[in-house]
């Protein structure tokens, strides 16, 4: 069972080793994901980006010291993932999984940095 927090909106607070979809079939330029703040006690972290085909755009993922945080959040990994560098299989479906090992952070989340073109990009988040 995955509890939101109440006092924010799009945020989550998610279960070891539950995986949760935070951003569903989105294209439009600067759309942020839901905040996922993981415990202390998840150290591993996996990001999956699925494309619904063969698409243009880009996506972020980002970090920041609270989940309300109005300004800039932090890149992790580097700077944004180029979606046309994911190959889409037969079924038009791709997918991109970016895995952080032993670091913990308050708040993180996907944000969409250059529209999506060709088809829809979703995210999903799972911690350990």
């Amino acid at each position: 069972m995955i509890t939101p927090l109440a006092s924010a909106t799009n945020l989550t607070a998610p279960l070891k080793g539950v995986e949760i979809l935070i951003l569903d079939a989105q294209t439009v330029d600067e759309t942020k994901s839901t905040v996922v703040c993981p415990s202390v006690g998840i150290k591993n972290h996996t990001f999956t980006i699925r494309t619904s085909a063969a698409l243009t755009g880009a996506v972020q993922i980002e970090t920041a010291h609270a989940y309300d945080y109005t300004g800039e959040w932090n890149p992790l990994g580097g700077g944004p993932i180029d979606l046309s560098t994911i190959p889409a299989a037969a079924a038009g479906v791709g997918i991109l999984q970016l895995m952080f090992s032993n670091v913990t952070f308050t708040a993180a989340r996907v944000r969409i940095s250059t529209v999506v073109a060709g088809g829809t990009v979703s995210a999903s988040y799972l911690g350990n």
